[in-house]
């Protein structure tokens, strides 16, 4: 395999002096115009090949060896400066040059409007239990793919929690999911909340959260949790007389 530079001016050609059955148009440029090139093996009568740098021929193993190859300006533009390689070998070049672009699909959800935020919190009450809870109503078209789960405590001390699916709506509304998208409409997705004298059984429960006196830890699911329309996800406080605070993200597709 031997490399050649190459000076192809537009109306004539450029012969190559070399035996090969394998041409590579390596690099060639003439200032920005069409810089392909029209590439014709020796001995291979009437057999025309056009090349973009970066591609190349080989002649079939039952031809006869070209002993020489002629390149032309294909576009009949400005002069083409270059380099070929030619011989009985093979260049493969595997490298991938441009832009690669990895579509964000959080990213897409929230300019599409898909993708909300909401916070709600029971304030404290004595001997009563705070609950807050993400409901999703039966008349909403999609269900909500629910991502993350954070709680808050107030000063009272350590809290615990229980996160719970459920099927009826808590009595007080406190607010609609907000689009994580600045412009965008809130979600007919509720935050609701309120206080109850009982605490929730263990059966049932699909986490257990835990935060130390006024902290918000996060929990980042390795899963997502599905709330379909009809149904609620319910976190409970196990602490009385505690201000109890509960944050959801999630996103939204057709409940289908």
């Amino acid at each position: 395999m031997q490399q050649y530079d190459i000076t192809v001016v537009a109306g004539s050609s450029f012969r190559v002096g070399a035996a090969g059955r394998y041409i590579k148009y390596v690099s060639g440029s003439n200032g920005g115009g069409d810089a392909s090139l029209l590439v014709t093996p020796g001995m291979q009568h009437g057999s025309k090949i056009t090349l973009q740098p970066g591609q190349a021929y080989r002649v079939a193993d039952d031809a006869h060896v070209p002993d020489s190859w002629t390149v032309q300006n294909a576009a009949g533009g400005a002069t083409i400066i270059g380099k070929v390689v030619v011989g009985n070998g093979r260049i493969d070049d595997n490298s991938m040059q441009g832009v690669v672009q990895v579509v964000d699909g959080g990213k897409a959800r929230t300019i599409a409007g898909g993708a909300f935020s909401v916070y709600g919190v029971a304030q404290a009450v004595a001997s009563a239990y705070g609950r807050v809870q993400l409901w999703n109503p039966a008349t909403n078209a999609n269900r909500l793919v629910v991502e993350n789960v954070t709680i808050f405590t107030g000063s009272a001390g350590p809290q615990a929690a229980k996160v719970q699916f459920n099927a009826a709506k808590l009595a007080s509304t406190l607010q609609a999911g907000i689009s994580k998208r600045a412009d965008g409409a809130a979600s007919a997705a509720l935050a609701c909340y309120d206080t109850n004298a009982s605490f929730a059984p263990d059966a049932g429960s699909l986490l257990a959260l835990s935060a130390q006196a006024s902290s918000s830890p996060g929990f980042k699911l390795a899963e997502p949790i599905v709330v379909p329309p009809g149904y609620g996800l319910l976190v409970w406080a196990s602490g009385v007389n505690t201000l109890f605070g509960c944050s959801f993200e999630w996103y939204e597709e057709p409940n289908v």
